[in-house]
Protein backbone atom coordinates (compact mmCIF):
# COMPACT_ATOMS: atom_id res chain seq x y z
CA UNK A 1 0.00 0.00 0.00
CA UNK A 2 1.34 3.44 -0.85
CA UNK A 3 1.58 5.67 1.60
CA UNK A 4 -1.29 7.98 2.43
CA UNK A 5 -0.79 10.52 5.37
CA UNK A 6 -3.28 13.44 6.29
CA UNK A 7 -2.59 15.94 9.51
CA UNK A 8 -4.86 17.87 11.65
CA UNK A 9 -4.54 20.25 14.80
CA UNK A 10 -6.05 18.64 17.98
CA UNK A 11 -7.46 22.03 20.34
CA UNK A 12 -6.93 21.86 23.58
CA UNK A 13 -10.32 22.33 25.91
CA UNK A 14 -11.07 24.44 29.09
CA UNK A 15 -13.77 24.21 31.88
CA UNK A 16 -15.40 27.23 32.12
CA UNK A 17 -17.27 25.94 35.00
CA UNK A 18 -17.44 22.17 36.14
CA UNK A 19 -20.04 21.07 38.89
CA UNK A 20 -19.56 16.99 40.66
CA UNK A 21 -23.53 16.18 40.96
CA UNK A 22 -22.38 12.87 42.82
CA UNK A 23 -20.75 9.51 42.76
CA UNK A 24 -22.47 7.39 40.35
CA UNK A 25 -22.95 3.18 40.86
CA UNK A 26 -20.51 2.37 37.97
CA UNK A 27 -17.96 4.38 39.92
CA UNK A 28 -17.70 7.65 37.83
CA UNK A 29 -18.97 10.98 38.17
CA UNK A 30 -22.56 12.57 37.17
CA UNK A 31 -20.96 16.22 36.30
CA UNK A 32 -22.43 19.61 34.44
CA UNK A 33 -19.86 21.06 32.81
CA UNK A 34 -19.62 23.86 30.36
CA UNK A 35 -16.73 23.02 27.65
CA UNK A 36 -14.75 25.67 25.45
CA UNK A 37 -12.30 24.92 22.87
CA UNK A 38 -9.34 27.35 22.60
CA UNK A 39 -6.19 27.62 20.21
CA UNK A 40 -3.73 25.79 21.82
CA UNK A 41 -2.86 22.89 19.73
CA UNK A 42 -1.16 19.60 19.13
CA UNK A 43 -0.20 18.47 15.34
CA UNK A 44 -1.48 15.24 14.54
CA UNK A 45 -0.36 13.14 11.33
CA UNK A 46 -1.95 9.92 10.55
CA UNK A 47 -1.20 7.87 7.65
CA UNK A 48 -2.34 4.16 6.06
CA UNK A 49 1.12 2.76 6.04
CA UNK A 50 3.57 -0.70 6.66
CA UNK A 51 1.38 -3.86 8.43
CA UNK A 52 1.22 -2.37 12.52
CA UNK A 53 -0.10 0.31 14.34
CA UNK A 54 2.69 2.74 15.70
CA UNK A 55 1.63 6.09 17.71
CA UNK A 56 5.15 8.27 17.76
CA UNK A 57 4.90 10.83 20.54
CA UNK A 58 7.72 11.66 22.13
CA UNK A 59 7.78 10.24 25.47
CA UNK A 60 4.18 9.27 25.53
CA UNK A 61 4.92 7.06 22.26
CA UNK A 62 3.20 3.49 22.59
CA UNK A 63 0.12 1.17 23.36
CA UNK A 64 -0.65 3.59 26.56
CA UNK A 65 -1.37 6.83 23.89
CA UNK A 66 -5.05 7.58 23.88
CA UNK A 67 -4.48 8.12 19.93
CA UNK A 68 -3.42 4.31 20.21
CA UNK A 69 -6.25 3.09 21.66
CA UNK A 70 -8.47 5.45 19.68
CA UNK A 71 -6.92 4.02 16.45
CA UNK A 72 -7.35 0.69 17.39
CA UNK A 73 -10.83 0.94 18.41
CA UNK A 74 -11.50 2.79 14.95
CA UNK A 75 -10.16 -0.77 13.16
CA UNK A 76 -12.33 -3.10 15.23
CA UNK A 77 -15.40 -1.14 14.62
CA UNK A 78 -14.78 -0.85 11.04
CA UNK A 79 -13.45 -4.84 10.74
CA UNK A 80 -9.98 -3.64 9.62
CA UNK A 81 -6.11 -4.64 11.01
CA UNK A 82 -3.82 -2.94 7.99
CA UNK A 83 -1.16 -0.56 9.23
CA UNK A 84 -1.27 2.80 10.59
CA UNK A 85 1.22 5.36 11.43
CA UNK A 86 -0.05 8.11 14.06
CA UNK A 87 2.61 11.31 14.30
CA UNK A 88 1.97 13.60 17.37
CA UNK A 89 3.87 17.37 17.81
CA UNK A 90 2.36 17.60 21.55
CA UNK A 91 1.79 21.34 22.64
CA UNK A 92 -0.85 20.86 25.05
CA UNK A 93 0.81 19.49 28.34
CA UNK A 94 -0.25 16.43 30.34
CA UNK A 95 -1.67 16.60 33.79
CA UNK A 96 -3.04 19.47 33.01
CA UNK A 97 -6.89 19.31 32.40
CA UNK A 98 -6.46 20.88 29.21
CA UNK A 99 -7.53 16.88 27.47
CA UNK A 100 -4.87 16.83 25.36
CA UNK A 101 -4.72 13.37 25.09
CA UNK A 102 -8.30 13.44 24.58
CA UNK A 103 -7.72 16.13 21.55
CA UNK A 104 -5.51 13.68 20.29
CA UNK A 105 -7.74 11.07 20.25
CA UNK A 106 -10.34 12.77 18.15
CA UNK A 107 -8.32 13.80 16.03
CA UNK A 108 -7.29 10.51 15.21
CA UNK A 109 -10.45 9.07 14.64
CA UNK A 110 -11.68 12.58 12.93
CA UNK A 111 -8.53 11.69 10.15
CA UNK A 112 -9.28 7.69 10.26
CA UNK A 113 -13.06 7.99 9.16
CA UNK A 114 -11.31 10.17 6.41
CA UNK A 115 -8.50 7.71 5.56
CA UNK A 116 -11.06 4.94 5.09
CA UNK A 117 -13.40 7.28 2.84
CA UNK A 118 -15.57 7.63 6.02
CA UNK A 119 -17.22 4.46 7.06
CA UNK A 120 -18.94 5.98 10.12
CA UNK A 121 -21.56 8.61 10.10
CA UNK A 122 -20.99 11.21 12.44
CA UNK A 123 -23.53 9.84 15.02
CA UNK A 124 -21.16 6.53 15.10
CA UNK A 125 -18.75 8.37 15.49
CA UNK A 126 -19.39 10.21 18.23
CA UNK A 127 -20.41 7.11 20.17
CA UNK A 128 -17.10 5.31 19.64
CA UNK A 129 -15.65 8.56 20.56
CA UNK A 130 -17.80 8.63 24.04
CA UNK A 131 -16.56 4.69 24.25
CA UNK A 132 -12.61 5.75 24.35
CA UNK A 133 -13.26 8.96 26.88
CA UNK A 134 -15.68 11.68 27.77
CA UNK A 135 -14.00 14.31 26.92
CA UNK A 136 -12.95 12.72 23.52
CA UNK A 137 -16.26 12.90 22.34
CA UNK A 138 -16.03 16.58 23.31
CA UNK A 139 -13.44 17.20 21.45
CA UNK A 140 -14.25 15.89 17.94
CA UNK A 141 -16.62 18.63 17.12
CA UNK A 142 -14.87 21.22 19.80
CA UNK A 143 -16.69 24.29 20.41
CA UNK A 144 -19.06 25.30 23.31
CA UNK A 145 -20.79 23.16 24.64
CA UNK A 146 -22.94 21.55 28.23
CA UNK A 147 -21.71 18.33 29.42
CA UNK A 148 -23.83 16.11 31.36
CA UNK A 149 -23.98 12.36 32.37
CA UNK A 150 -19.74 11.70 32.56
CA UNK A 151 -19.33 14.24 30.40
CA UNK A 152 -20.22 12.54 27.52
CA UNK A 153 -23.46 13.99 26.86
CA UNK A 154 -23.50 17.03 25.13
CA UNK A 155 -25.32 19.58 24.13
CA UNK A 156 -24.48 22.94 21.79
CA UNK A 157 -24.58 26.04 24.02
CA UNK A 158 -24.20 29.57 22.67
CA UNK A 159 -20.87 30.07 21.27
CA UNK A 160 -18.45 31.76 23.40
CA UNK A 161 -17.28 35.11 22.44
CA UNK A 162 -13.62 35.72 21.26
CA UNK A 163 -11.79 35.86 24.88
CA UNK A 164 -8.30 36.44 24.94
CA UNK A 165 -6.70 33.87 27.84
CA UNK A 166 -3.19 33.45 29.17
CA UNK A 167 -2.69 29.94 30.28
CA UNK A 168 -0.07 28.23 32.56
CA UNK A 169 0.51 24.67 34.19
CA UNK A 170 2.65 24.10 37.54
CA UNK A 171 5.67 22.12 37.17
CA UNK A 172 3.67 19.49 38.35
CA UNK A 173 0.61 18.43 37.30
CA UNK A 174 -2.76 17.00 39.05
CA UNK A 175 -3.74 12.81 38.78
CA UNK A 176 -8.21 13.27 37.51
CA UNK A 177 -8.12 9.99 39.65
CA UNK A 178 -6.56 11.09 42.84
CA UNK A 179 -8.65 14.80 42.55
CA UNK A 180 -12.21 12.70 42.40
CA UNK A 181 -11.32 9.96 45.16
CA UNK A 182 -10.39 12.67 47.29
CA UNK A 183 -13.68 15.27 46.06
CA UNK A 184 -15.80 12.27 47.31
CA UNK A 185 -14.09 12.00 50.64
CA UNK A 186 -14.17 15.88 51.53
CA UNK A 187 -16.27 17.97 48.76
CA UNK A 188 -19.89 18.97 48.58
CA UNK A 189 -21.92 18.15 45.33
CA UNK A 190 -23.15 21.09 43.52
CA UNK A 191 -25.15 21.89 40.07
CA UNK A 192 -25.16 24.41 37.62
CA UNK A 193 -27.33 26.57 35.69
CA UNK A 194 -27.35 25.96 31.97
CA UNK A 195 -30.24 28.69 31.43
CA UNK A 196 -27.65 31.40 33.17
CA UNK A 197 -24.53 30.17 31.27
CA UNK A 198 -26.49 30.36 28.01
CA UNK A 199 -27.79 33.86 29.01
CA UNK A 200 -24.44 35.12 29.69
CA UNK A 201 -22.47 33.50 26.50
CA UNK A 202 -25.04 35.27 24.34
CA UNK A 203 -24.14 38.71 25.86
CA UNK A 204 -20.89 38.15 24.85
CA UNK A 205 -20.01 40.18 27.98
CA UNK A 206 -16.06 38.37 29.31
CA UNK A 207 -17.33 40.02 33.01
CA UNK A 208 -19.86 38.17 33.21
CA UNK A 209 -19.03 35.03 31.98
CA UNK A 210 -16.06 35.85 34.45
CA UNK A 211 -18.61 36.09 37.31
CA UNK A 212 -19.43 32.80 36.87
CA UNK A 213 -16.42 30.90 36.53
CA UNK A 214 -16.42 27.64 38.98
CA UNK A 215 -14.65 24.65 39.61
CA UNK A 216 -15.28 22.12 42.44
CA UNK A 217 -12.46 20.56 41.93
CA UNK A 218 -9.79 24.28 42.57
CA UNK A 219 -9.97 23.61 46.09
CA UNK A 220 -8.62 19.93 46.61
CA UNK A 221 -6.75 20.42 43.53
CA UNK A 222 -4.57 23.60 44.92
CA UNK A 223 -4.10 21.27 48.45
CA UNK A 224 -2.25 18.91 46.09
CA UNK A 225 -0.33 20.98 43.78
CA UNK A 226 -0.44 24.82 45.80
CA UNK A 227 1.20 26.99 43.12
CA UNK A 228 -2.13 26.38 41.20
CA UNK A 229 -3.27 29.27 44.08
CA UNK A 230 -0.20 30.98 43.04
CA UNK A 231 -0.82 31.36 39.33
CA UNK A 232 -4.40 32.11 39.78
CA UNK A 233 -3.46 34.99 42.61
CA UNK A 234 -0.85 36.08 39.83
CA UNK A 235 -3.38 36.32 36.83
CA UNK A 236 -6.37 38.01 39.24
CA UNK A 237 -3.65 40.50 40.39
CA UNK A 238 -2.30 41.43 36.84
CA UNK A 239 -5.80 42.47 35.61
CA UNK A 240 -7.68 39.47 34.38
CA UNK A 241 -11.17 39.05 34.38
CA UNK A 242 -11.48 36.24 36.23
CA UNK A 243 -9.20 32.89 36.57
CA UNK A 244 -9.90 29.22 37.27
CA UNK A 245 -8.36 25.99 37.19
CA UNK A 246 -9.26 23.53 33.67
CA UNK A 247 -10.92 20.29 34.74
CA UNK A 248 -8.89 18.51 37.39
CA UNK A 249 -5.94 20.62 36.99
CA UNK A 250 -3.09 21.65 36.89
CA UNK A 251 -3.35 24.23 33.92
CA UNK A 252 -5.04 27.68 35.01
CA UNK A 253 -6.70 30.14 32.73
CA UNK A 254 -7.15 33.66 33.10
CA UNK A 255 -9.62 35.83 30.99
CA UNK A 256 -7.33 38.44 30.04
CA UNK A 257 -8.37 42.40 28.62
CA UNK A 258 -7.30 41.68 25.35
CA UNK A 259 -4.04 40.13 23.38
CA UNK A 260 -1.54 43.02 24.70
CA UNK A 261 -2.51 41.81 28.54
CA UNK A 262 -2.55 38.50 28.27
CA UNK A 263 1.02 38.35 26.34
CA UNK A 264 1.90 40.83 29.58
CA UNK A 265 0.84 38.68 32.13
CA UNK A 266 2.35 35.26 30.52
CA UNK A 267 6.05 37.77 30.73
CA UNK A 268 5.06 37.98 34.31
CA UNK A 269 4.04 34.60 34.94
CA UNK A 270 7.28 33.54 33.09
CA UNK A 271 9.50 35.85 35.36
CA UNK A 272 8.15 34.53 38.38
CA UNK A 273 9.42 31.26 37.47
CA UNK A 274 6.81 29.56 35.47
CA UNK A 275 7.81 28.16 32.07
CA UNK A 276 4.89 26.82 31.37
CA UNK A 277 2.81 29.45 29.48
CA UNK A 278 0.88 30.36 26.48
CA UNK A 279 -1.30 32.70 25.46
CA UNK A 280 -4.43 31.42 23.62
CA UNK A 281 -8.31 32.55 22.33
CA UNK A 282 -11.54 30.95 22.43
CA UNK A 283 -13.37 29.46 19.00
CA UNK A 284 -14.86 27.02 17.62
CA UNK A 285 -11.92 25.72 16.21
CA UNK A 286 -13.81 23.48 13.16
Amino acid sequence: MSELFKETFAYAKINLALAINGLRADGYHDVQSVMQSISLYDVVRVGRTGNELICRCGALSGSQNLAYRAAEKFQQRIGERDGIKIEIEKNIPVEAGLAGGSSDAAAVLRLLNELYRFPLADQELRELAGSIGADVAFCLDGGTMWATGRGNILEELPPAPLMELVVAKPSTGVNTKEAYHCFDREGTPSSLEREVWAKALSGSNPVQIASLLTNDLEEISIRMVPEIGEIKRIMLHNGCYGALMSGSGSAVFGLAHGKESALAIARELKAQGYSQVWTASTGSMK
